[in-house]
């Protein structure tokens, strides 16, 4: 420094301007004792230009001067460093002589230096005039302290005494000090980034940036207090109200805006009502857009309590088009009536003909539209008519019903739909009825709009895109619709440009849907463009050149139906030729032509001479105010785990009764009688004890002789006579002196049943109290007795004539054999009795046991599953005559 500015090369000027700043001694006893004596000297405004006038910075002077004076001998000069407030919050640190611009910008310097280094502070004296800081954890021991008043000489807060020594332990959880006013200081920009940032999220923030933990109701204050600071008091933002209207019409000439205010009793103004619409808006509905209006009001959820009432139309692409809006105390008539006479005179209405208007079922809203556009022809929204009907009447069968009747284009098909409604309740019917039809059903309305819809979605549409908008404040709010308007008109101009063709391409989409069931339909030609399109019994006439359909869904919407498509496709045009002007691509471009000028910020509005209104007075709802709109279970719900029980009727469990759930019961305990426990597994099949005498009907597995031979049709068996699908069916008595007795043919007919259901021999012998050896040898017996055809043929049984047929009586007797081709014949008791059958050979009764101890040694190793099953061949036993012949004449059964 000192080669630069050498004292034996400074002139005269500066020698001067020494010696007056030696004159200016500071008065302040504080600093008179802190310092030096004589070693501090106040700088004032003369001493900044003559060191802009010299090119010496302060720095480099005070430098200089106290270098100087100290080899001269002169007193030395010694100036206290100012805070910086842009300063990284946890780098802050206080010190000693430091300058502050205010008591509170010390204390918030002192809060960010004990959260970010983990101490605890109290602050035991501060105001406007002293501040006064000590430990906060143990006073007694540690001496930290700090304090401060305002300097005599300048108005700057200054440090006066610090003694920044800490012998606490340190502690992060500052949650005294993080009051709602410092935590709204550090979430000002993340709720600029995010406005819809939750107090659980604050809390996790906090949580990993400061380590600590703060309580939900003070993260709720510090998100209300940061958003006041950036939106401001909510009384500034009433008060501007005048001179926001004042730049809207400034820098929008032409443009429309309302306001009213209301005048009290005790002279306060409040603010009542505000109107918008934008004459960019304005001209492009009045140019390119379809004379629909839709009509509806939605609750503002922030601290500006009210409604926005919204007049919704439709561009050339069917997208929304907001036309006006307002803001309003509440939704009723008087306020519908002045927003649509409002309305009314900006659209150049003349009181609503050759216009509609589509809205809900508000009483007010109704009764204005009445009064305002009497010609207006008035669609109520079939959404909010199901929604009404489906409280009583609600079923899957009742919706279909509802929106094919609401979606009939021809009167015949909605009397039609509503007859079907009336066959199943004929209350529903009248309840309908009385709603109207006229103004929900597609048959009744006007053709020659170019609209066919019979829901105000679209409102509800712009309704859901500004709901963010509508929890803010006033201003707030209407700037952000007005951006979103002036940056959405921008896009979608520039969007039209990309797009291929004359025809927006919604219409076109739409024309694709309603020709999806094309090809089921075919033209015949009548005339010169008029044609005849059928399919099956259905039929409608057509005529290109009128471009009119016997549906009249080609006149309500202005794009071909199905039938005008095939009738099109017919004559070798294009269909998308045949779609109204209204969806042409210049419409769309005429509608975005002219664009909302911008607005200068509110420092730059010119302040109006009106009284400033307060807010109007909150009419206090019961409850929790609801930010999320309540929607009707007739619409698409979040998805949850399991079906709503809502509708369904709870049984309480200590008296049993409907009604009434176990808590708010008062009857007396009621025991229910005990249900018998349910087996595990797959229950376990009874051995069917088969009735010898032929009695027994119904049976899967029926009489042996009857499963053996009838192999019928049925399943389950009826009684074992005629053979033709009775596979359950029982034989005839027995009473031949070869045969065993008749106890033995049963159990050895239980045994067969139970080896068929897949029975262990171990099973078998419990259930009928047998041995293992008794087992076999009745099986031995009883496989003797039914050997295949080979053994069967060395029987001798009586000769038949050939021509032999059975009659009526002993069919009906149960005696007649099997008459079916390729089945073989039951000798009839006479006959059995008759016959003479040979005993076999000791050859043949062993290779028979052979294969029977091989099945029986299978089924006693487990039991297979089904899926394991296979299918056995079973021996049938075959009784044939001598002349090898079967008992029917046509269908004769051979031996060989």
């Amino acid at each position: 420094m000192d080669d630069i500015h050498d004292f034996d090369t400074i002139d005269v000027e500066l020698d001067a301007y020494f010696k007056k700043k030696q004159a200016s001694r500071c008065k302040d006893e504080f600093l008179n004792i802190l310092c030096e004596e004589d070693d501090y000297e106040a700088v004032d405004d003369a001493q900044t230009e003559n060191d802009a006038q010299t090119g010496i910075t302060k720095e480099e002077s005070d430098e200089d001067y106290l270098e100087g004076s100290n080899e001269e001998g002169s007193d030395e000069e010694f100036e206290y460093s100012t805070h910086n407030p842009k300063v990284k919050w946890n780098k802050m640190r206080p010190m000693l002589g430091e300058r502050y611009e205010s008591p509170h910008e010390l204390k918030l310097c002192l809060t960010n230096y004990a959260v970010s280094k983990g101490f605890q502070i109290r602050f035991k004296k501060c105001d406007s005039v002293r501040l006064v800081a000590i430990c906060g954890s143990d006073p007694e021991k540690c001496p930290f302290v700090v304090r401060a008043s305002w300097m005599t000489t300048e108005r700057s807060f200054q440090v006066k005494k610090m003694i920044d020594i800490h012998k606490c332990v340190r502690n992060f959880n500052n949650s005294r000090l993080m009051d709602p006013t410092w935590l709204a200081r550090k979430f000002v920009k993340e709720l600029i980034r995010k406005p819809n940032l939750k107090c659980k999220e604050m809390q996790v923030i906090i949580q990993s940036k400061f380590h600590c933990k703060i309580s939900w109701s003070k993260c709720y204050r510090s998100r209300m207090r940061a958003l006041s600071l950036i939106h401001g008091n909510l009384n500034d933002h009433y008060a501007r109200v005048w001179d926001y209207g004042h730049e809207l019409l400034r820098s929008n000439p032409d443009s429309t805006v309302r306001i009213t205010v209301n005048v009290n009793p005790d002279n306060t103004t409040t603010f009542h009502r505000f109107y918008i619409c934008f004459k960019a808006i304005r001209e492009g509905w009045k140019r390119a857009c379809r004379r629909v209006i839709g009509l509806d009001g939605s609750f503002l959820k922030g601290q500006c309590k009210g409604e926005l009432l919204t007049a919704i139309g439709r561009d050339a692409n069917n997208q929304v088009y907001p036309i006006a809006w307002a803001v309003v105390d509440v939704e009723n008539k008087n306020n519908w009536k002045w927003f649509l006479d409002l309305v009314n005179d900006d659209l150049g209405l003349q009181g609503g003909k050759g216009v509609c208007v589509i809205s809900d079922q508000h009483k007010g809203l109704v009764e204005a539209s009445k009064d305002i556009l009497p010609y207006v022809e008035h669609r109520q929204c079939a959404r909010h008519i199901y929604a009404n009907f489906r409280k009583v009447y609600s079923g899957v069968q009742f919706r279909n019903m509802f929106w094919a009747a609401a979606k009939s284009t021809t009167e015949g098909d909605f009397k039609f739909n509503m007859e079907r409604i009336r066959a199943i309740s004929s209350a529903a019917y009248d309840h309908l009825m009385a709603r109207e039809p006229t103004s929900w059903c597609r048959a009744y309305f006007s053709t020659g709009l170019a609209c066919e819809a019979v829901e105000n979605g679209i409102a509800e549409c712009f309704n859901a895109i500004i709901v963010d908008a509508r929890k803010k404040p006033l201003l707030t709010m209407l700037e952000e619709i007005r951006l979103y308007m002036m940056e959405r008109a921008f896009n979608l101009k520039q969007e039209a440009e990309n797009w291929v063709g004359e025809v927006c391409p919604s219409a076109v989409t739409k024309m694709e849907e309603f020709g999806e069931d094309i090809k089921s339909w075919h033209a015949v030609p009548s005339g010169v463009n008029e044609y005849e399109v059928r399919n099956g019994f259905q039929n409608y006439g057509v005529n290109l050149k009128e471009k009119i359909c016997a549906c009249i869904l080609w006149e309500l919407s202005g794009i071909p139906c199905v039938h005008a498509q095939v009738a099109i496709l017919y004559t070798n045009q294009d269909p998308v030729n045949f779609i109204s002007s209204w969806f042409s691509k210049n419409n769309y471009k005429a509608t975005y032509d002219q664009n909302i000028h911008p607005v200068n910020g509110s420092i730059l509005w010119e302040e109006t001479s009106y009284t400033k209104p307060l807010p109007p007075i909150e009419r206090r709802m019961p409850g929790r105010p609801s930010v999320k709109r309540r929607r009707h279970v007739s619409e698409n719900q979040d998805k949850y785990s399991q079906v709503s029980s809502k509708g369904r009727t709870v049984q309480c469990k200590n008296c049993l009764q409907r009604g009434h759930n176990k808590t708010s019961c008062k009857n007396p305990t009621v025991v229910p009688e005990p249900q018998p426990k349910k087996k595990m597994g797959r229950p376990r099949l009874e051995p069917d004890l088969v009735n010898w005498s032929g009695t027994k009907t119904g049976s899967r597995g029926g009489g042996r002789a009857g499963g053996r031979v009838g192999g019928g049709r049925s399943r389950g068996g009826g009684r074992g006579s005629s053979g033709r699908g009775n596979r359950g069916g029982a034989i005839p008595n027995v009473e031949s002196e070869n045969d065993a007795s008749p106890d033995l043919q049963e159990i050895s007919l239980t045994i067969d049943n139970l080896r068929k259901s897949l029975y262990t021999t171990e099973e078998i012998m419990d259930c009928l109290g047998l041995t293992e050896a008794e087992v076999q040898q009745i099986e031995d017996v009883d496989v003797a007795m039914s050997q295949d055809v080979g053994i069967a043929s060395q029987i001798t049984v009586e000769e038949l004539p050939t021509n032999h047929v059975l009659g009526d009586e002993e069919r009906m007797n149960g005696e007649d054999g099997i008459d079916e081709p390729g089945m073989g014949e039951v000798m009839t008791n006479e006959e059995r009795m008759d016959g003479e059958r040979e005993i076999p050979s000791t050859q043949q009764l062993n290779q028979v046991r052979k294969r029977t101890t091989k099945r029986s040694k299978v089924n006693q190793v487990r039991r297979r599953k089904p899926s394991e099953r296979i299918t056995k061949i079973q021996l049938q036993k075959v009784v044939a005559v001598k002349n090898g012949k079967g008992m029917s004449s046509s269908n004769p059964l051979g031996l060989d």
